[in-house]
């Protein structure tokens, strides 16, 4: 874990290759799992982005064969599912900001598809994607979160994994 005084440190940092922009909280290295952020306006924020980390570190180990030294197989996996995922993890189920959002979207009847999720540039992969395993863990258990991330990093299909495990599409999800 390396922890900056403040952003402008941390986006001067050479632990990560490239740069980093404002809105970035922290940064999650792939191969050697280093965590990097910098501390935030208050410890409670700070808190959450370490537990967001957290959980990319750990989706980093799950899916990479252990007999491997390659990129996991998170990495194959749309932003909704794996910063979705970080977020349920580290915020829980319930969470105003991202509940304000789903009303938003029910009442204006904008409530997006799975397969509109993908377009992370329209849709916000945080908010969504916390949602749907918010939804996901109340319907099936928090067991389906581990074992959606091991069978659609296997194969990078999410689509199928819901599937399997699910018993029914994404569509009707």
């Amino acid at each position: 874990l390396i922890l900056y005084a403040d952003q402008p440190d941390f986006q001067q940092t050479n632990v990560i290759q490239g740069d980093i922009g404002e809105g970035t909280g922290g940064v999650t290295e792939v191969l050697k799992r280093r965590i990097v952020l910098p501390m935030g306006a208050s410890l409670a924020e700070t808190d959450h982005v370490i537990g967001h980390e957290l959980v990319h570190a750990f989706q980093y180990d799950i899916t990479t064969p252990f007999s491997q030294q390659g990129v996991p197989g998170a990495e194959r996996l749309p932003l909704w599912f794996i910063e979705g995922m970080a977020e349920y993890m580290s915020l829980g189920p319930v969470d105003p900001n991202t509940a304000m959002w789903m009303r938003d979207a029910v009442k204006q009847n904008k409530l997006p598809t799975i397969k509109e999720l993908n377009n992370s540039a329209k849709y916000f992969p945080y908010r969504w994607g916390q949602a749907l395993w918010a939804y996901v863990a109340g319907r099936w258990g928090d067991r389906a979160i581990p074992d959606l991330l091991t069978a659609a990093s296997a194969t990078g299909d999410t689509e199928s994994a819901f599937t399997k495990l699910l018993g029914g599409t994404t569509g009707q999800l």
